[in-house]
């Protein structure tokens, strides 16, 4: 018996370990793996199953896959592509950039269009927006949200949902289920009562667990009407407001958006609600309605989305940061809560650095997990040496996710800057071609700086041999973070 157990376990390792090898493609990934199902028996085995199974190479067969096909049939036949006409007519504006115009079109079929924004900081400059934006609604309001909160906020956006369905407006919400559980017993119940339809992007089950806890849905998008959008690192939650004091300052960046951009902000909220239940929403032009003319303020900006997940061909969003880093001629100004890059990324940032490119880079100085923020100081020392200054947030924890490059192109949107948002979760950001809008996010980030200790390349150097051992064993498990 004990022999035929053996010999039983010998042939599913030998299983896993192909698996591994086939379906993989980081090399770091592939041995890390490895080593882990051939040093720790059994639970090895248990944890590449849990979370290293890559699902983007079953996207063919993806309910998400299809579902983005059948919309983007009728939508690209129907809504214009003016790509080409901005390319030309802004084309000093756009200068180097101009080249990413074309990659993001070709990476995600992204068209560029003329935009209105609203830079929106933290969630006392955003929920009082969002919160009358929503009363306005008329026709419809979509959302999709990662963590949704039981508390004055996420009850306050519950309440206005509810009038709204109430008054005969259509509302759909697409939730994270595992980051936003705490509303399922409350908040998801009283709103599916109300007549709101709304649905978790990805449902946890014990017996799916592998894939649908490492694939979460990380964004936060919110469309009223095809006319106005929001786009940003804020979630629906009370810490995000510092007017509510919940014991931590917490520095963050959204958007607001009107123009032919929202429309693409709806097609991929269309996707991911055509994956998620059994009623599908076909292109209709009461979904994607004529663009009207802002009529609320905001900067004039040229602007594309790119969105990322697991079903996607490519890793759209790393190979946007990529692209905008190789491209940086002056300036590289990033925030980012969660910096585990993979070796592109760092590669990139180094040579934009030793290219006499300034770059810095903040992070929040005490990160909300120990092992992640251990992982993330391993790769100061590296960057440092190229010349990347490194800020440290003090005030509290930033959480904010936004590039701006020499002064003219702009980044806001879900995505960490590390593999998980680049592999694992549902991501969506813009950029936008603006010299206004990146001067006021620099201004922005040269405030934070105020609040940030910037590390000494020396000191960080001399720091402890028993500090160093602990992020580079953290930065071993970097791949699965």
């Amino acid at each position: 018996m004990n022999l035929a157990i053996l010999v039983l376990y010998a042939v599913f390792l030998i299983f896993t370990m192909g698996r591994i090898l086939l379906d993989t493609r980081s090399t770091s990934k592939t041995l890390a793996y490895l080593l882990i199902v051939i040093l720790f028996p059994v639970f090895g085995i248990i944890f590449y199953l849990a979370f290293g199974i890559n699902y983007r190479r079953q996207h063919n067969i993806s309910a998400l896959w299809k579902a983005q096909q059948r919309l983007d049939t009728d939508y690209l036949a129907k809504v214009s592509d003016s790509t080409d006409d901005l390319l030309n007519q802004h084309r000093t504006q756009l200068g180097q950039y101009g080249e990413l115009v074309h990659f993001l079109r070709q990476l995600g079929q992204e068209f560029l269009s003329q935009n209105h924004f609203t830079l929106l900081v933290n969630g006392e400059q955003k929920f009082p927006e969002v919160l009358a934006a929503l009363m306005e609604a008329r026709h419809f309001i979509h959302m999709e949200y990662y963590d949704w909160e039981n508390d004055v906020r996420g009850n306050q956006i519950k309440d206005i949902l509810l009038k709204k369905a109430e008054d005969g407006v259509q509302v759909r919400v697409l939730y994270d289920d595992y980051a936003s559980r705490k509303i399922k017993g409350n908040i998801v119940r009283e709103l599916k009562a109300g007549g709101v339809s709304i649905f978790p992007k990805i449902k946890v089950k014990v017996n799916h667990l592998a894939s649908r806890m490492n694939h979460r849905d990380h964004r936060k998008v919110i469309i009223v009407d095809g006319h106005i959008g929001f786009l940003g690192g804020i979630n629906i939650s009370d810490r995000y407001d510092n007017t509510i004091d919940t014991g931590l300052w917490w520095r963050d960046t959204h958007m607001k958006v009107t123009g032919p951009l929202v429309l693409n902000l709806q097609r991929h909220f269309i996707v991911s609600w055509n994956s998620s239940q059994s009623q599908p929403l076909p292109y209709s032009n009461d979904l994607f309605p004529e663009v009207q003319s802002p009529v609320t303020p905001g900067i004039a900006a040229l602007a594309q989305v790119i969105a990322g997940g697991p079903v996607y061909a490519m890793s759209n969003i790393m190979l946007t940061y990529f692209k905008i880093f190789t491209l940086a001629n002056e300036k590289l100004y990033i925030t980012n809560p969660y910096f585990i890059p993979n070796e592109s990324i760092l590669d990139a940032l180094k040579q934009a650095a030793l290219s006499g490119v300034d770059v810095r880079i903040m992070v929040p100085e005490k990160s909300d997990s120990m092992i992640v923020g251990l992982s993330g100081n391993s790769y100061f020392e590296e960057l440092l040496e190229a010349g990347v200054r490194i800020f440290l947030y003090q005030k509290g924890f930033v959480h904010a996710k936004t590039v701006v490059a020499d002064e003219r192109l702009s980044v806001v949107g879900t995505a960490n800057m590390d593999i998980r948002s680049f592999e694992l979760n549902f991501e969506i950001m813009s950029v936008i071609y603006s010299g206004e809008f990146a001067s006021n996010l620099e201004r922005i980030f040269l405030e934070d700086l105020q609040e940030c200790r910037e590390i000494d390349q020396e000191q960080w150097r001399s720091r402890g041999l028993g500090q160093k051992l602990l992020e580079s064993s953290a930065r071993l498990m970097s791949a699965f973070l």
